[in-house]
């Protein structure tokens, strides 16, 4: 692939546990108040290895030791960790707080070093700005915010989820393929690879097409 990243085909088994991840993910409750990056770390954590599928494959950085099973990404001279990896080099999962524009920017910079090394990568970004402007952003459609995640999840495998929207409720970036929202009593029973399906407002699944 161009820049130097990994390849990373939007199909086979790697890519069907990053959309697997991201489906998990994005139903996490971030509109927590007075909360830590690393409560939000453990609580993302505990819902991702709450799937058994997910949970075989996770390595994590609560973990004791854990971090040393992770491939670093190194750039620039630096090393980088993300907090949790599907696999070796699958998919990389970075979370982060961010009360502005700094915070937006590092986590994009992470991102970037991730892909170098992994096939896939996720950002969870809790927005704690004034009146969570960066959400706001994202499902503005004509807001270069929305069309530069989409354009990182369309081309380079950088897959976002943003919130909180709502209780459970984000703004999620998840390519040309897109995040199907389970419903019913029977969604918490199965676990099986997302499919194709509309955009849904409960999940707002932004597509960048």
């Amino acid at each position: 692939m161009a820049l130097g990243f990994v390849p990373g085909k939007k199909k086979g088994q790697h890519y069907e546990l990053a959309m697997f991840a991201l489906n998990k993910a994005k139903k996490v409750n971030l509109l927590l108040k007075g909360q830590t990056e690393k409560h939000f770390e453990f609580t993302i954590v505990s819902h991702l290895q709450s799937s058994p599928r997910l949970r075989k494959n996770l390595i994590t950085q609560i973990g004791v030791d854990e971090v040393e099973k992770m491939t670093k990404a190194s750039l620039f001279g630096f090393s980088h960790w993300p907090d949790v990896s599907i696999g070796n080099s699958g998919t990389a999962i970075e979370i982060k707080v961010v009360q502005g524009g700094p915070g937006m920017r590092d986590i994009l910079g992470q991102a970037i070093a991730y892909r170098m090394h992994y096939r896939f990568v996720i950002l969870v970004v809790i927005d704690q700005t004034p009146e969570c402007k960066i959400v706001e952003l994202c499902q503005d459609k004509t807001s270069q915010e929305y069309r530069l995640l989409s354009g990182l999840a369309d081309e380079l495998n950088i897959f976002s989820i943003v919130g909180p929207l709502g209780q459970s409720k984000n703004v999620v970036f998840s390519g040309r393929r897109r995040v199907m929202r389970e419903t019913g009593p029977s969604a918490a029973k199965k676990e099986v690879a997302p499919k194709p399906s509309p955009d849904v407002k409960g999940g707002s699944t932004p597509s960048g097409l």
